[in-house]
Protein backbone atom coordinates (compact mmCIF):
# COMPACT_ATOMS: atom_id res chain seq x y z
CA UNK A 1 0.00 0.00 0.00
CA UNK A 2 1.86 3.51 -0.68
CA UNK A 3 2.02 6.25 1.33
CA UNK A 4 -0.53 8.51 -0.78
CA UNK A 5 -3.04 5.74 -0.57
CA UNK A 6 -2.59 5.55 3.42
CA UNK A 7 -2.98 9.30 3.51
CA UNK A 8 -6.33 9.37 1.56
CA UNK A 9 -7.95 6.55 3.41
CA UNK A 10 -6.70 8.55 6.85
CA UNK A 11 -8.08 11.71 6.18
CA UNK A 12 -11.19 10.20 4.66
CA UNK A 13 -12.02 8.61 8.08
CA UNK A 14 -11.65 11.97 9.68
CA UNK A 15 -13.59 13.46 7.74
CA UNK A 16 -16.31 10.45 7.90
CA UNK A 17 -15.71 10.89 11.95
CA UNK A 18 -16.39 14.75 11.56
CA UNK A 19 -19.33 14.38 9.15
CA UNK A 20 -20.68 11.42 11.53
CA UNK A 21 -20.40 13.72 14.86
CA UNK A 22 -21.85 16.43 13.28
CA UNK A 23 -25.48 14.60 11.78
CA UNK A 24 -25.81 14.34 15.53
CA UNK A 25 -25.35 17.84 16.59
CA UNK A 26 -28.65 20.21 16.27
CA UNK A 27 -27.76 22.80 13.12
CA UNK A 28 -28.38 25.75 11.32
CA UNK A 29 -28.58 24.74 7.76
CA UNK A 30 -27.20 27.43 5.23
CA UNK A 31 -30.10 28.02 2.88
CA UNK A 32 -28.15 30.90 0.35
CA UNK A 33 -24.79 28.93 0.32
CA UNK A 34 -25.78 24.85 1.00
CA UNK A 35 -23.66 22.65 -0.92
CA UNK A 36 -20.03 24.75 -0.13
CA UNK A 37 -18.33 21.90 1.82
CA UNK A 38 -19.33 18.89 -0.57
CA UNK A 39 -18.15 21.36 -3.47
CA UNK A 40 -14.89 21.09 -1.72
CA UNK A 41 -14.80 17.55 -0.83
CA UNK A 42 -16.22 16.36 -4.05
CA UNK A 43 -12.84 18.68 -5.79
CA UNK A 44 -10.57 17.42 -3.35
CA UNK A 45 -12.52 13.86 -4.43
CA UNK A 46 -11.41 14.33 -8.43
CA UNK A 47 -8.23 15.44 -7.37
CA UNK A 48 -7.26 12.60 -5.77
CA UNK A 49 -8.69 10.25 -8.39
CA UNK A 50 -7.13 12.07 -11.58
CA UNK A 51 -3.88 11.48 -9.27
CA UNK A 52 -4.69 8.14 -9.30
CA UNK A 53 -5.49 7.47 -12.99
CA UNK A 54 -2.09 9.02 -14.10
CA UNK A 55 -0.39 6.47 -12.34
CA UNK A 56 -2.44 2.93 -12.90
CA UNK A 57 -4.58 1.36 -14.93
CA UNK A 58 -7.66 1.06 -14.00
CA UNK A 59 -10.44 -1.52 -15.83
CA UNK A 60 -13.77 -0.48 -16.91
CA UNK A 61 -15.14 -2.47 -14.42
CA UNK A 62 -13.28 -0.45 -11.70
CA UNK A 63 -15.03 2.83 -13.21
CA UNK A 64 -18.50 1.49 -13.41
CA UNK A 65 -17.68 -0.21 -9.75
CA UNK A 66 -16.72 3.71 -8.41
CA UNK A 67 -19.59 5.44 -10.59
CA UNK A 68 -21.99 2.52 -9.04
CA UNK A 69 -20.86 2.94 -5.59
CA UNK A 70 -21.47 6.85 -5.74
CA UNK A 71 -24.92 6.19 -7.27
CA UNK A 72 -25.54 3.90 -3.76
CA UNK A 73 -24.28 7.31 -2.03
CA UNK A 74 -26.61 9.56 -3.47
CA UNK A 75 -29.59 7.31 -2.62
CA UNK A 76 -28.53 6.72 0.85
CA UNK A 77 -27.61 10.30 1.05
CA UNK A 78 -31.40 10.90 0.15
CA UNK A 79 -32.96 8.66 2.43
CA UNK A 80 -30.86 10.47 5.62
CA UNK A 81 -32.16 13.40 4.27
CA UNK A 82 -35.79 12.60 4.29
CA UNK A 83 -35.64 11.13 7.67
CA UNK A 84 -33.33 14.10 9.56
CA UNK A 85 -35.44 16.05 12.17
CA UNK A 86 -36.02 19.70 10.47
CA UNK A 87 -36.98 22.52 11.96
CA UNK A 88 -37.61 25.91 12.00
CA UNK A 89 -36.01 27.94 15.36
CA UNK A 90 -37.99 30.78 16.90
CA UNK A 91 -35.61 33.12 14.87
CA UNK A 92 -36.47 31.66 11.54
CA UNK A 93 -33.29 30.03 11.18
CA UNK A 94 -33.15 26.33 9.45
CA UNK A 95 -32.18 24.24 12.39
CA UNK A 96 -31.75 20.01 11.52
CA UNK A 97 -30.27 17.30 13.47
CA UNK A 98 -29.61 13.54 12.59
CA UNK A 99 -30.32 10.54 14.84
CA UNK A 100 -29.20 6.72 15.63
CA UNK A 101 -30.91 6.05 12.38
CA UNK A 102 -28.92 8.73 10.59
CA UNK A 103 -25.84 6.75 11.85
CA UNK A 104 -27.30 3.49 11.04
CA UNK A 105 -27.94 4.49 7.40
CA UNK A 106 -24.39 5.90 7.07
CA UNK A 107 -22.78 2.66 8.04
CA UNK A 108 -24.71 0.59 5.48
CA UNK A 109 -24.36 2.89 2.79
CA UNK A 110 -20.29 3.16 3.50
CA UNK A 111 -20.63 -1.17 3.83
CA UNK A 112 -22.75 -0.82 0.37
CA UNK A 113 -20.28 1.10 -1.09
CA UNK A 114 -17.18 -1.21 -0.40
CA UNK A 115 -18.66 -4.32 -1.05
CA UNK A 116 -19.02 -2.62 -4.48
CA UNK A 117 -15.95 -1.48 -4.68
CA UNK A 118 -14.93 -5.29 -3.52
CA UNK A 119 -16.91 -6.61 -6.31
CA UNK A 120 -15.07 -4.01 -8.69
CA UNK A 121 -12.27 -5.49 -7.65
CA UNK A 122 -13.04 -9.33 -7.90
CA UNK A 123 -14.30 -8.59 -11.56
CA UNK A 124 -11.45 -6.39 -13.14
CA UNK A 125 -9.18 -8.67 -15.79
CA UNK A 126 -5.84 -10.05 -14.06
CA UNK A 127 -3.54 -7.47 -14.05
CA UNK A 128 -5.87 -4.73 -13.38
CA UNK A 129 -7.44 -5.79 -9.44
CA UNK A 130 -4.44 -3.16 -7.81
CA UNK A 131 -5.69 -0.24 -9.73
CA UNK A 132 -9.87 -1.45 -9.13
CA UNK A 133 -8.98 -1.46 -5.51
CA UNK A 134 -6.96 2.02 -5.34
CA UNK A 135 -9.58 3.40 -7.23
CA UNK A 136 -12.15 2.33 -4.67
CA UNK A 137 -10.22 3.42 -1.51
CA UNK A 138 -9.47 6.87 -3.38
CA UNK A 139 -12.87 7.22 -4.46
CA UNK A 140 -14.77 7.36 -0.58
CA UNK A 141 -13.64 11.89 -0.84
CA UNK A 142 -16.21 11.93 -3.76
CA UNK A 143 -18.33 9.28 -1.90
CA UNK A 144 -18.77 11.77 0.61
CA UNK A 145 -19.12 14.60 -1.17
CA UNK A 146 -22.30 13.01 -3.55
CA UNK A 147 -23.54 11.70 -0.06
CA UNK A 148 -23.58 14.93 1.60
CA UNK A 149 -24.95 16.81 -1.25
CA UNK A 150 -27.99 13.95 -2.40
CA UNK A 151 -28.67 14.94 1.96
CA UNK A 152 -28.57 18.08 1.84
CA UNK A 153 -30.43 18.48 -1.37
CA UNK A 154 -33.46 16.03 0.32
CA UNK A 155 -33.51 17.82 3.35
CA UNK A 156 -33.53 21.11 1.64
CA UNK A 157 -36.56 19.71 -0.90
CA UNK A 158 -38.39 19.26 3.07
CA UNK A 159 -38.02 23.16 3.93
CA UNK A 160 -41.92 24.10 3.15
CA UNK A 161 -43.10 21.01 5.91
CA UNK A 162 -40.66 22.42 8.56
CA UNK A 163 -42.63 22.72 11.45
CA UNK A 164 -42.08 26.60 13.03
CA UNK A 165 -41.19 25.22 16.32
CA UNK A 166 -39.25 22.43 17.54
Amino acid sequence: MSAQLVVNILLAVLVLCWVLYRQLQAKPIKERSPYTLMLVLGVLGLLQIAQLTAKVEISAIGYAALVIGLLSGAAFGWLRGRLVHLWRADDGTLMRQGNWLTIVLWVLGIAVHLGIDWIGVALSPNGQTAGAEALGTTGIMLYLAVALAAQRFATLARIPAASPVR
